[in-house]
């Protein structure tokens, strides 16, 4: 059994496996309803979806996935079980393992999720944290390497606030050997722990660079994501005047690479890090990379489960 729980924690091989698989199985599809049956590696797998935190493509991606490859979900809200009713992690992990085959949680704290995977004798997806979003990393690298070849010893330039989506990049960045810019405000920028976790020797693949026009220039892909996170505190006008700078818009994007991609993880809040002209722009591939997810999601299943074809 083989948990997903954070990129650096895999293997390159075994993530190349995942990718792989998703190029198969997006390949294979058919024209049809959403639900049809296209695969069978799934027949007979109950997959649980236990989310702390609201979700729209994280969920539906697993649900659609799931039952594309012939198995079912079994949908467990917050206010139905007794995790939250003084049930230990623990015992709630052990309980979830006899029922279902797979789990895709999405919790606050990166901590729970270690000490529920540590517990579970099923394996354990991470659907999202404070601290990491692997599931949509790895996905915008495979929208990346399908839509513009492979990302090694390309430039991710991420603007705004340091967040779990950055972390993640930054875990996959030592993987695949692309580099990582960050262009925001020095008080948003990525935290010591995070980058104290690259491997030594690693420290080439990731920069600070304050100014946007010298970043963009060097974007092989250009990714933002929301200033305010779930559930934290509302920025103060400083700090969102500040920000503004760090804005994607066609004017800053049109001194990049011809060729440049911009990604965005959903949802967004436009007209604050990202304007509605560039959403809609022919450069950005946000809703290419939210389809992807699906592909991705039944790939990292199948990987879990060990039934990689």
């Amino acid at each position: 059994m083989n948990n997903f729980l954070n990129i650096n924690e895999i293997t390159l091989t075994e993530l190349e496996s995942i990718l792989e698989d998703a190029h198969r199985l997006k390949k294979s599809l058919e024209p049809g309803f959403k639900g049809l049956r296209r695969d069978n590696r799934l027949e007979g797998c109950n997959l649980g979806l236990y989310f702390q935190k609201p979700s729209t493509r994280t969920r539906l991606s697993f649900e659609t996935g799931t039952m594309q490859l012939g198995g079912k979900v079994i949908n467990i809200r917050p206010d139905e079980i007794h995790l939250n009713e003084g049930e230990s992690i623990e015992d709630t992990a052990k309980i979830l393992s006899l029922f279902l085959d797979a789990i895709v949680i999405r919790l606050f704290k990166e901590e729970h999720l270690y000490e529920f995977a540590n517990s579970a004798n099923i394996p354990v997806i991470n659907g999202l944290t404070n601290d990491s979003h692997p599931c949509q990393v790895l996905t915008d690298i495979f929208t990346f390497q399908e839509l513009r070849g492979n990302i090694s010893e390309k430039t991710v330039v991420w603007f705004g606030v340091a967040n779990n989506v950055l972390n993640s990049f930054l875990h996959a960045s030592t993987h695949f050997n692309f580099k990582i810019i960050f262009c925001g405000p020095e008080k948003f920028k990525p935290q010591k722990k995070v980058l104290d976790l690259r491997p030594r020797g690693k420290e080439r693949f990731f920069e600070i660079e304050s100014d946007p026009i010298k970043a963009v220039k060097q974007a092989d892909l250009i990714v933002t994501d929301k200033w305010v996170s779930m559930h934290d505190k509302p920025l103060n006008e400083k700090d969102l005047e500040e920000l503004m700078r760090f804005q994607i818009n066609k004017t800053l994007v049109d001194k990049g690479k011809k060729e440049v991609l911009f990604m965005h993880c959903l949802p967004a809040s436009k007209g604050l890090e990202v304007t509605d002209e560039m959403f809609k722009d022919k450069r950005s591939v946000v809703f290419e990379e939210a389809e992807n997810r699906m592909h991705l999601q039944k790939a990292i299943l199948c990987w879990c489960l060990k039934k990689i074809s």
